[in-house]
């Protein structure tokens, strides 16, 4: 509540001196920069400039008009008519950018999809008893087989029995900023597999058959712990602060979706939400800025593929 008191006072506060507005991505969310943009009243123009970066553009005080258009490259031009400009306008790309999927190749055909960016150790979870949070991955590439998962996580103190799990899932549309996970069915799970005491960083796991990931799906992938053994291997349950945690890195992408908790209620959301994209759609629409990158994280998993020849 104290936030939405904040936004709303912010809101009033832009909109007693002169109109503002900034421009966004339909589709991620991010601020778009470098936008340029034309007013006019009725046909003639009055006015040309371009949009400011991270912050909100203002419009000068006193300028008859009725209509903005709005002009990027690699996105469509968009125009506004007064009465429906609201602070963002949102922008669609002309076409579909694939910029969310080969890193690197450790090994010639091996095609590794996923981000790879700086760790964030201040941001390790401890891996949850369900299937509530995970990393997507999409496929625009042909039929591929995933031959193997890379994560990261904190120094193991117990031993940790968990699951990897892949399943065919398909994104809503945003709606605000909300953003769902329908889940279509499993693809594979893994047999019980373990986390040694004093295990960290990188672990690598090479899948016993080829899990198929078909194109223009997409896959999301989530780590579960099954129980922990203590030293005298008897199954037990940790204090948070000793349970085996993943690590988590910076993000460039929108696909980090988990279940929420209602900050009035306490209640968990039934359905995954995506997580960066709410973050961009609440700094646009209630601060006008692009948040810092510290807060865009995904949990650290890569997925090491190769291409089918079906």
């Amino acid at each position: 509540m104290k936030n939405a008191i904040i936004y709303i006072l912010l809101l009033l506060t832009l909109n007693s001196f002169s109109q503002k507005f900034i421009v966004v991505d339909n589709d991620t969310y991010d601020l778009v920069e470098s936008v340029s943009f034309t007013i006019y009243n009725d046909k003639k123009v009055v006015y040309q400039g371009i949009t400011k970066n991270n912050k909100a553009t203002p419009i000068p005080e006193g300028l008859q008009y009725n209509k903005i258009e709005f002009t990027k490259t690699d996105y469509k031009k968009h125009t506004i008519e007064t009465e429906n400009l609201n602070e963002a306008v949102y922008l669609s790309k002309e076409y579909i950018q694939l910029d969310d999927l080969v890193i690197s190749s450790k090994k010639e055909g091996s095609i590794i999809l996923g981000e790879s960016n700086r760790i964030i150790n201040s941001q390790s979870r401890f891996l949850v008893s369900n299937k509530d949070s995970g990393i997507i991955f999409r496929n625009y590439i042909k039929n591929l087989y995933i031959n193997q998962t890379t994560f990261y996580v904190d120094k193991v103190k117990y031993k940790t029995a968990y699951k990897i799990h892949f399943f065919e899932v398909e994104e809503s549309l945003p709606f605000g900023n909300l953003q769902t996970l329908q889940f279509n069915k499993k693809i594979y799970s893994t047999d019980t597999l373990y986390l040694n005491p004093k295990d960290k960083n990188r672990i690598e796991i090479e899948h016993k058959e080829n899990i198929l990931f078909e194109e223009n799906k997409t896959v999301f992938v989530c780590i579960e712990a099954l129980y922990y053994l203590d030293e005298d291997y008897n199954q037990f349950i940790p204090e948070n602060s000793d349970r085996t945690k993943l690590k988590f890195q910076l993000s460039n992408e929108n696909n980090y979706y988990a279940k929420t908790v209602d900050a009035n209620s306490g209640k968990v959301s039934l359905e995954l939400r995506n997580s960066n994209l709410m973050v961009k759609y609440d700094f646009a629409n209630y601060l006008f800025k692009t948040p810092h990158k510290s807060i865009l994280i995904t949990p650290a998993i890569q997925l090491h593929v190769t291409e089918t020849k079906l």
